[in-house]
């Protein structure tokens, strides 16, 4: 009988862990490696969305999209969208101490990052079209070109990446080691000096909205600015290199603007002069519906017959959402 009670004892003693223990399980975290701003896919790609879960035992999923309750069971979602579009995800995960949910925005969006033009060691760039612009998905990249001049504006592809020559020999490199996000190609603009725009844009003709582009300086602009040469000097304190980005819409009609400074000598604090040296991402939502954009550059050394500095930057991943 005192060894029955003993057992009876240990017994209730183990169930008592067991629902202590229970008790004390966290409720459940979700962890997601994702862009800032949601995950980014080209149309007919496929995106595997797989969120890790923290204390994951006797769970149930739910996912919804736009609002709307999925047929999904499942921990992992496969998507796949065929036009351009934002959809807003939502994952949630249910277990007995608690729950926990994620929102994942997925923009499915027409990426130009100069890739399918194939140039190598023996061709590192070109600046000449016989049609007299490039075309990458849809996008229109004017370039002019006049050969008794040895003359060109407009845009280039290039996978130049030399950053330490400042010379016009090397005004196709890009001021770092790749293109944006490690890549090989990218785009070189050189403004038009003989006065007329060269624009960015659409085949379709219809009004588009930008996500965004990435940018760098050009190292011919970049090497000029900091050590300056026989026509532009090297920039001290108030100069400044600017790029404003300017939306049209299909009716010629201006949109809006967006200011970016490629190189900023304006602080009194030397410590914060810069020259652009690394990709930068611009947002051109703010452009609204575009179907042309028009990039101007200009420069604090300037004198009666126009700008010192070499009017060059670099495009790449320009991002189309719809």
């Amino acid at each position: 009988m005192k060894i029955e009670i003993i057992i009876l004892l240990m017994i209730a003693s183990l169930m008592q862990g067991c629902l202590k223990g229970s008790k004390d399980m966290p409720p459940p975290e979700i962890f997601l490696s994702m862009p800032d701003d949601g995950y980014e896919i080209e149309p007919d790609s496929v995106l595997l969305i797989s969120p890790k879960i923290t204390y994951d035992y006797d769970s149930q999923y739910k996912w919804t999209k736009n609002g709307q309750v999925l047929d999904y069971t499942e921990k992992d979602l496969e998507y796949t969208s065929p036009v351009l579009r934002t959809d807003t995800f939502e994952f949630f995960v249910y277990t007995p101490s608690g729950a926990d949910s994620m929102i994942i925005p997925v923009h499915t969006i027409i990426l130009i990052d100069f890739e399918e033009f194939n140039l190598d060691k023996y061709t590192p760039h070109i600046n000449k079209s016989e049609t007299g612009y490039f075309n990458s998905k849809g996008v229109i990249l004017p370039v002019k070109n006049v050969e008794t001049e040895n003359y060109w504006s407009g845009f280039a592809i290039s996978i130049e990446t030399n950053t330490i020559s400042q010379t016009l020999d090397n005004q196709f490199s890009v001021y770092a080691t790749s293109g944006a996000d490690g890549s090989s190609h990218f785009s070189v603009f050189l403004t038009d000096d003989k006065g007329s725009p060269n624009r960015m844009s659409f085949s379709d003709g219809i009004n588009h909205t930008l996500k965004s582009i990435a940018v760098n300086n050009s190292t011919y602009a970049a090497l000029t600015i900091k050590r300056g040469d026989a026509n532009a000097k090297a920039f001290d304190y108030g100069d400044w290199y600017l790029l404003t980005i300017k939306g049209y819409d299909n009716q010629d009609n201006p949109t809006g603007e967006v200011e970016f400074y490629l190189a900023d000598y304006r602080f009194e604090n030397s410590n914060k002069r810069y020259v652009l040296s690394a990709w930068t991402n611009i947002d051109l939502q703010e452009l609204g519906k575009v179907n042309s954009v028009e990039f101007v550059l200009s420069s604090s050394d300037a004198n009666e017959d126009g700008y010192n500095t070499p009017l060059y930057f670099c495009i790449d991943n320009i991002k189309i959402l719809h």
